[in-house]
This record gives C-alpha cells, sequence and structure tokens, in this order.
C-alpha cells in the first residue's frame, strides 16, 4: 500500500520511488521490487515463503506466473512434500512466460533430480585481515579462486 501511495509523486531529487522505499525500509530498490511480485503470489504459495517451505527467491520467479499455474505449482508441492530449488522456479517462470507450461510440465521440472546448490559466503570481519582496503570484491574473488586452485592441484584431484 505504501508504494502505491507513494507512486503516484513520481521522483523526487533524482531517485525513484523504488529507492525511496528502500531507504526508508533499510533495503535496495531491487529487494523492494522482489517483495512487490511476492504479493502477486497466490495465498498459499505465500504462505509457504512465509514458513520458509518455498525460497524468497523461487517465490518471486513463480509470482510471474498465471492463477492457474501458480496452482499447479503449489498443488504439486504440497502432495510431494518438494522442495522448489532456483534453477527450477526459473525454469517453470520461463515456460510460464512462453505459455508452454502445463501441469505435466511442473511435475517433470520438480522430479528433476537437483544438484546441490552451493552458497559460500565469506564474512568480511573473517576475511578482512587477509587483504588491503583498496582490493576490490573481484581481487579478492580472484586471489581466493587461484588459491583453491593451487590447493587443488596439491591434493592431486585436478
Amino acid at each position: 500500500m505504501k508504494y502505491e501511495a507513494m507512486r503516484h509523486q513520481g521522483k523526487k531529487s533524482g531517485k525513484t520511488t523504488l529507492d525511496e522505499i528502500g531507504e526508508i525500509v533499510g533495503e535496495n530498490a531491487k529487494k523492494v521490487q522482489r517483495y512487490i511480485w511476492l504479493s502477486r503470489l497466490s495465498e498459499g504459495l505465500l504462505d509457504m515463503v512465509d514458513h520458509k517451505k518455498l525460497g524468497f527467491s523461487q517465490g518471486v520467479d513463480i509470482s510471474f506466473l498465471a492463477e492457474e499455474a501458480q496452482w499447479w505449482v503449489q498443488t504439486f508441492v504440497e502432495e510431494q512434500e518438494c522442495t522448489v530449488s532456483t534453477v527450477q522456479s526459473a525454469k517453470i517462470k520461463e515456460y510460464g512466460k512462453s505459455g508452454e507450461l502445463t501441469p505435466s510440465m511442473v511435475k517433470l521440472i520438480l522430479t528433476e533430480n537437483k544438484p546441490k546448490e552451493r552458497k559460500i559466503l565469506l564474512r568480511p570481519d573473517k576475511i578482512n585481515r587477509y587483504f588491503t582496503e583498496d582490493c576490490s570484491n573481484e581481487e579478492i574473488e580472484d586471489i581466493i579462486l587461484k588459491l583453491l586452485d593451487e590447493w587443488k592441484k596439491g591434493q592431486g584431484a585436478e
């Protein structure tokens, strides 16, 4: 509702409404936009996101689907008690956009073997002592990957 009210105010000081709302709530504009997309989810799917049975990103992808297609996803997830990976939700979204999504397509996508998704987060307080302040994130990533390549060679795993 806050977004709707501010949307009609136009731009102020070169910022978009999403930027302004983001500042108010301590989020970036893209995250605010994703929350808005989530509001387009069916009640059942939104409840799944709220209870962490469906991931935030997956919920955003599924929110792009028509109501009927959302129902297909919700029904299959509930019946099979399965999870939806980001790869699967992206596929479902793309098929939905092209108009090719069917209940059997949802079933096929959600029964695919899911590769283990790795998400590694290195907290700055743990790695800052190894890098100077002027070292960019890309440079840090490159250094870490080079070191891992050397470690892997030492393990005889290549």
